[in-house]
């Protein structure tokens, strides 16, 4: 059992806390030419419980003044209550006012409405599998140090798994089956150390500082989101203030950094930061093996050209160094352990993208235009000694992406149609010089491989309501891309998939979802593959999902709901030197994968996930979720073994409450009975010759993930 306890201050000066402040706003529908005037807002505080009240105007916009500093709940309701939304955990303080773009989703209907209040964010597409996280939640999660991929493990169906990392599994799946975007465009990666053929890392690289909302779904996706196997967390910016320049400097965890924000003329606003790392000094008071270094910068530009059409410019940049702890024979034997086969290396991150989007009578039109880039670099040498004749590892990769995608939704009558088109052009470079265990014997291995390959998707949804209570989604998406024969062909790559929902009460929903995705090999298997003349082994990853469940909300603050799921995987990378899965694969700080692959592995992950939330009410909000999962994968000989993804039991309880204008204070426990692990083959670990060389245990792969540890 782990507990973490985290109390922070959120009120800016003395000043600002006996000032009174301001929140402002504009309700706008997504589609259509309908105005949101006449609604009524009511905004409700806390810790102490005041009510304060307004309409909109003509144009949708409302405005409180002389409000209290803290944090605020937010509803607005229209067309006589078909309409209702919440938004939790406003923070309102004066020395900073709150602008709020509230988007509305139509709602069409057969019969008789049955009207609910949507206190969470859903869609039809993916009801209950969808989890939507404010900027205050992000802020003061315990124990979350302002990253985002510590926020969501308190969110069931996430894996906690504190080793190096932070690998972000969702229901049992690898971290590299994970899509990201921020403002719709699409990121790599969102984590500083980033292994390459995977995801997470040990700091954000993602400032949370210019994130308004995250969307967290671990089953259902959108059509728009191709790529993807187990998971999307998808972040919405936070729009700099309109009013004047601010200012906010930041001293965290392991970092310290400033963000900048303001108007740029009377339609444009941008946010910009920077951040840079101190715990490489601290980590070496406390002898701990790996000194990471980071540094990271991020603008955020948003321009408002007209009523119904604005454009969003983004940019991150991410710089990483990790080295070794300078270890002498004093030592001790975890330390020297450690430092002898853990490599030095380097990572850069960088995406740029621009998103225009554009309003019309009927729906909404999308244009996103990217290009992300990561290269790694790392070395390995015997004794650390940067001798060429002690040379373990040379490892030199970039993955580069530029990205075209169109999206239109617009209103078809009673049915709502979303259809759009993608395309990207992908380059990859691998030069890998390696010392290694080759299933018999410790042999160099040399690779290297640049290619370039172009892909592209089409995809369509469809919402249909089925009277009053029901509504049905179906989407179909088919991708292509000219690797090899089988990716090339998008009958290959097709990915249905149908949603539907029931009402059963005004507070109570019934939910089910069936689908397949898709989803190309790593690019580190790429490489592995053309480079070894293997690249018609190369197949897209297909899984077949199936959820259902039942959900309870009191259209207010609280929500509980109960889902099971079952995941089939097939065609798979299997990896041909160490016959294993991909799923089973052991990353080495630099890269998962870096071997040649056949698509011929099984798998299957099932599990139940319980959660119960109650938003900010009065001085307190608190959460709870359990999550039962089991992940194998099938091994060489046509068995079954868990997978490194396999979290069976574990659970988190998180609280916290709220006080005067602006203490905060949280709690969270949390519970993991453990992932499974390979042993070392102790009879090849033992031989002197091996561990010279290779400066740790040889693993033993028939034994695949036959150990467990215990719980925490």
């Amino acid at each position: 059992m782990k507990f973490w306890i985290g109390a922070f201050l959120l009120f800016a000066s003395s000043v600002g806390s006996h000032a009174q402040a301001v929140l402002s706003g504009q309700i706008i529908f997504t589609q259509g030419t309908h105005v949101a005037s006449g609604w009524a807002v009511v905004l409700t505080t806390s810790p102490n419980v005041q009510e304060f009240r307004t309409k909109s105007d003509s144009e949708g916009r409302f405005r409180f003044e002389n409000l209290p500093s803290g944090l605020a709940n937010l509803t607005v309701t229209g067309d006589e209550g078909l309409y209702i939304k919440t938004i939790h955990e406003l923070w309102i303080n004066a020395v900073k006012p709150n602008e709020l773009s509230i988007e509305i989703e139509p709602i069409q209907v057969l019969g008789e409405a049955v009207v609910t209040a949507e206190a969470f964010r859903s869609t039809n597409e993916s009801p209950l599998s969808i989890k939507s996280i404010g900027w205050a939640e992000m802020q003061r999660m315990p124990g979350a140090v302002l990253d985002l991929s510590k926020v969501i493990q308190s969110f069931p169906g996430i894996l906690p798994k504190p080793s190096f990392g932070y690998a972000i599994s969702l229901r049992g799946g690898s971290p590299a089956e994970n899509g990201y975007r921020f403002d719709g465009i699409d990121v790599p990666t969102i984590n500083h150390f980033s292994i390459q053929g995977a995801s997470g890392g040990a700091v954000s690289l993602i400032n949370l500082d210019h994130v308004q909302n995250t969307e967290l779904q671990t089953g259902a996706f959108a059509s728009s989101f191709g790529n993807v196997l187990s998971g999307t967390l998808s972040m919405e910016g936070r729009n700099g203030r309109s009013d004047r320049l601010g200012l906010r400097i930041t001293l965290g965890q392991t970092d310290y950094g400033a963000t900048l924000e303001g108007p740029l003329g009377k339609k444009t606003r941008f946010t910009a930061s920077a951040r840079n790392s101190f715990s490489q000094y601290y980590f070496r008071l406390f002898k701990i093996p790996v000194l990471p270094a980071y540094q990271d910068a991020q603008v955020r530009v948003v321009h408002q050209i007209d009523r119904r059409r604005d454009l969003t410019l983004l940019a991150i940049g991410g710089w990483d160094r990790y080295f070794l702890y300078p270890a002498d024979s004093s030592a001790s034997d975890a330390l020297l352990y450690n430092v002898g086969y853990i490599p030095e290396g380097t990572q850069h991150t960088a995406v740029g993208g621009i998103r225009f989007r554009s309003f019309d009578e009927r729906g909404q039109w999308t244009v996103v235009l990217s290009q992300d880039r990561i290269v790694n670099r790392a070395a390995k040498f015997n004794g650390n000694t940067g001798l060429e004749a002690d040379r373990q590892l040379a490892y030199d990769a970039s993955e580069t992406t530029q990205r075209l995608r169109l999206e239109r939704r617009q209103s078809m009558g009673l049915g709502t149609l979303s259809y759009g088109a993608s395309l990207e052009r992908r380059a990859y470079h691998l030069d890998l010089w390696n010392v290694r265990w080759t299933g018999s014997a410790i042999d160099t291995v040399a690779m290297a491989d640049t290619t370039a390959y172009g892909t592209a998707a089409a995809f369509t949804t469809w919402e249909q309501p089925l009277g009053p209570r029901a509504t049905a989604t179906f989407g179909l998406r088919a991708d292509a891309a000219s690797i090899s024969t089988s990716t090339a062909n998008p009958l290959n790559n097709l990915s249905p998939r149908l949603a539907l929902r029931y009402l059963l009460s005004e507070h109570w929903t019934a939910n089910a979802n069936l689908g397949q995705y898709s989803q190309l090999p790593p690019a580190i298997i790429q490489a592995a593959n053309t480079a070894q003349g293997r690249r018609e082994d190369l197949a897209s990853a297909l899984v077949r999902q199936a959820a259902a469940g039942v959900e309870y909300q009191n259209g207010k603050t609280y929500r509980v709901s109960i889902e099971g799921y079952y995941k089939g995987y097939q065609r798979y990378p299997f990896l041909v030197q160490d016959q294993i899965s991909y799923a089973n694969a052991i990353g080495a700080y630099v890269a998962v994968g870096d071997q040649a692959s056949t698509p011929t592995s099984e798998g299957r992950a099932y599990g139940l996930e319980v959660f119960l939330q109650q938003k900010l009410k009065g001085k307190y909000w608190w959460m709870a979720s359990y999550h039962f999962g089991k992940t194998e994968f099938q091994t060489a000989a046509g068995t079954w073994a868990p997978s490194v993804w396999d979290s069976r039991h574990s659970g988190s309880i998180t609280a916290g409450r709220v006080w005067g204008k602006g203490w905060q204070a949280g709690i969270k426990a949390r519970y993991s009975s453990g992932t499974p692990f390979t042993p070392f083959d102790e009879a090849t670990s033992a031989i002197q010759a091996n561990w010279d060389l290779l400066q740790r245990g040889v693993f033993d792969y028939t034994n695949v993930n036959s150990q467990r540890p215990s719980r925490f």
